[in-house]
């Protein structure tokens, strides 16, 4: 049985993406961080890693890019999970009773219309919603609230003082499945690389052009600094493509011929998010 990691504790949307993409067919193990998650994947502790990589409200998750660049893992999954932001506290607890709320900084900045109607909040990031919600649950007294799922509600016996509290509904989170090597599936239909260009006029362009010329879907563009080579980014793409690696060569080439370095992350089945559970 595969041994998959993600960060955080149970009742996390890590947790919930890596039940939803291996059913029973993993044994899950948990990590401190995004870069402890990394390190348990290339000391062979796990043989998958479960992190989230963009949020649809709130975009790009940049440590998990800078992760991805510095590690050179390769993508072989997505998971898409619909994030239904909750207020939690003790079963005692009533929102009059709330003076602080702890969650990590996507789940503050994703619910900040609700925690707009209370002021008086201190508001604390904390590096997991999971752990948010054990936090409150281990609190002393009833003024310390926690964003996190329904989920971790369960797990962790609080008690649901608001729901859906996200400002936007339909709030999705893209999630990768990592591995130490790669694992291309048959029919794969989406691809994600990583290049870095030339300081010249019109290199990223160029880019673009050889992937139109091809006729692959963009999907995704993101820019990360290069550590220790200032204003030198890596760039990652993502795109869909009818044609499977095995019909890519040519485009590889080419994309070769516009870029310093280029690196294959990944190609895998594109699950969009409409296909995932409300």
């Amino acid at each position: 049985m595969l041994t998959a990691v993600y960060c955080g504790v149970p009742g996390s949307y890590a947790e919930e993406a890596a039940i939803l993409y291996f059913g029973d067919g993993a044994q899950l193990i948990t990590a401190s961080s995004f870069q402890n998650v990394f390190d348990r994947l290339r000391d062979g502790e796990a043989d998958r890693a479960v992190v989230p990589i963009e949020n649809s409200s709130t975009g790009a998750i940049a440590a998990v890019y800078d992760l991805l660049g510095r590690y050179g893992f390769h993508i072989v999954g997505e998971q898409y999970v619909r994030v239904r932001h909750c207020l939690l506290a003790k079963k005692e607890a009533e929102l009059s009773d709330i003076r602080e709320v702890v969650s990590h900084e996507q789940g503050i900045s994703q619910s900040l219309e609700f925690l707009g109607q209370h002021p008086e909040w201190l508001r604390r990031p904390v590096y997991n919603t999971a752990a948010a919600a054990k936090m409150a649950a281990e609190s002393e007294g009833l003024r310390l609230a926690a964003i996190a799922s329904r989920r971790a509600a369960e797990c962790y016996g609080l008690k649901i003082l608001a729901v859906d509290i996200n400002s936007k509904s339909q709030n999705y989170t893209r999630f990768v499945i990592v591995s130490r090597d790669p694992d291309y599936e048959e029919g794969s239909g989406k691809v994600s690389i990583a290049f870095n260009l030339p300081h010249v006029v019109g290199s990223l362009c160029g880019v673009l052009e050889v992937l139109g010329k091809h006729g692959m879907n963009l999907m995704k563009i993101e820019s990360r600094p290069i550590a220790d080579r200032n204003w030198e980014y890596l760039f990652f793409v993502d795109f869909l493509t009818d044609r499977g690696l095995k019909g890519l060569p040519e485009l590889f080439r080419e994309l070769g011929e516009h870029t310093q370095t280029l690196q294959i992350l990944g190609c895998y089945r594109h699950r969009p998010a409409e296909e995932e559970s409300a």
